[in-house]
This record gives structure tokens, C-alpha cells and sequence, in this order.
């Protein structure tokens, strides 16, 4: 495959190759996102899949979260380990020349790209009844870190997009305009 000639390449949430990755109840697909990774294949992009933080982190049978639950100092030098992995990997792929994209989950605390969950009040007792969370504009923990690693490495972000496909409106064909034009 490496004939020299610069590549795409799209980095993805974990949760995007994997569904089962996700909290008990959250995936949406028996397997893979084929929406996004179809587009990616047809397009001729190496996909290369990032760690999820929250899994690596608490396991098949944590809880799902909002951003000020895993905004701690612990968690985050857990993704900063983990934005160092990728930024090697954004590193070799920005030496070749190649093109890169970030593809994350606008609807989690650690990759979202630009929507996260939040509800300052959520704490104690694993039982929020209805979720009372809202979707903020910003970064998730994780992309934050490998914002902040690829800033010191001198080392630009990819062009970044999240898949929506939690959110309450979800249009897919919007998400393909969105996916096709990061990808142009």
C-alpha cells in the first residue's frame, strides 16, 4: 500500500469500528457504523481507529456520563496517555504528506468533536431517572488532550467532524452533507 504517494486517512472513534464499545444500551448497530465507514471505504481512506478513553478507562460496565463527571485530573492524564498514541500516529501521517480527517461522537464526554453532554447537577446515585442532559458546544476530554499534545508537537488538528447519531433530531442525510464535505 505505501507507494510513496500521500494517503487519506481518517481517524475514528473506537465506537464507530465497534458498537458494542459503547455504555450497555448505547449502540445503535450490531456492529459498525456502516454510514460512516462505507463513506470512508468508498472514498479510498485507510481507517485508523483511536482508543476510547471511557472504555479503557471504566470498563464494559461503566455508566454512561455527562463532561463534569469525567472532567477530573485523573481522567484527563488518562486521555493525555492516550492523545500521545495518536499523535504518533498523526505525526507519521503528517510527514508523508498525507490527508487526514477526525471523525468522533458529537453526543459524548470524551469525543466529541463539537458537542458535548452536560449537567453539572448529575452526582451520587447511578439513578438520573430521565436524562436531563444537555448537548453543549465544545470539545469532549479526550479531543481536548489531543488538541492540546498536537498543539506542543507542533502539529496541526485534523479537519474534524462527530457522527450525531444520539441526538434527539438526527437527520442522517444532514450527517452525509456534513461527512462529504470533510471529506472533499
Amino acid at each position: 500500500m505505501d507507494d510513496g504517494a500521500p494517503a487519506r486517512v481518517a481517524l475514528i472513534a473506537h465506537c464507530l469500528l465497534n458498537q458494542n464499545a459503547k455504555v450497555e444500551g448505547g449502540a445503535q448497530r450490531p456492529g459498525r457504523w456502516e454510514p460512516v465507514i462505507d463513506l470512508l471505504r468508498a472514498r479510498g481512506y485507510l481507517i485508523r481507529q483511536m482508543p476510547c478513553p471511557e472504555l479503557a478507562f471504566g470498563g464494559a460496565r461503566r455508566f454512561w456520563g455527562v463532561r463534569e463527571q469525567f472532567d477530573t485530573p485523573l481522567y484527563r492524564r488518562h486521555c493525555r496517555r492516550l492523545a500521545e498514541l495518536v499523535a504518533a500516529i498523526v505525526e507519521h501521517h503528517a510527514a508523508r504528506g498525507d490527508d487526514l480527517v477526525l471523525i468522533g461522537v458529537d453526543s459524548s464526554p470524551t469525543m466529541g468533536v463539537d458537542f458535548t453532554p452536560s449537567a453539572p447537577h448529575w452526582a451520587g446515585k447511578p439513578d438520573i431517572g430521565e436524562d436531563d442532559s444537555t448537548l453543549v458546544r465544545g470539545d469532549g476530554i479526550f479531543l481536548g488532550e489531543l488538541r492540546a499534545v498536537l498543539e506542543e508537537r507542533g502539529l496541526p488538528m485534523p479537519r474534524a467532524t462527530g457522527i450525531r447519531h444520539w441526538f434527539a433530531d438526527y437527520d442522517p442525510d444532514e450527517e452525509r452533507r456534513r461527512l462529504e464535505e470533510l471529506l472533499r
